[in-house]
């Protein structure tokens, strides 16, 4: 019962629009011998109004248990190029972490003109986005 109580409530909180933000991908940003750093891509569905796409960018240290791990960009808007410009071929162990807050800004900006307009769109490669925005 629990399980299908926790499936409803997932369902409620992110398909139960006619526009279901969906997570699409997880793109590997970089690799080191300690560190990985990717991005979950999101992209709504029937929006012919956003032509971007949407990040949570994550950081994770090599060894450290899996709850342990950092969210260098919450909500972060790219073009399709800048996405592509930062995919590397290298292979790494990637995490899958709760969205729930993500959906909810997600949502915020594609309701809210206001939020748009003053959102900055990255159009480079994500990790200098997030360097030249202080979070790295």
């Amino acid at each position: 019962m629990r399980l299908f109580g926790c499936f409803i409530f997932g369902f409620a909180l992110t398909g139960a629009s006619a526009h279901a933000q969906q997570l699409t991908e997880t793109v590997v940003l970089s690799v080191s011998s300690s560190t990985v750093r990717w991005a979950d891509v999101y992209k709504i569905t029937g929006r012919a109004d956003d032509p971007y796409l949407h990040l949570r960018v994550l950081e994770k240290k090599k060894g450290t248990d899996p709850w342990v791990f950092k969210e260098l960009a919450h909500h972060l808007v790219v073009t399709p190029q800048a996405l592509e410009a930062s995919r590397i071929k290298r292979k790494a162990k990637t995490y899958a972490y709760k969205d729930v807050e993500f959906l909810g800004t997600y949502r915020r900006w594609l309701n809210d003109p206001a939020i748009r307009a003053e959102t900055p769109v990255c159009d480079k490669t994500i990790l200098s986005c997030l360097k030249n925005a202080g979070s790295d």
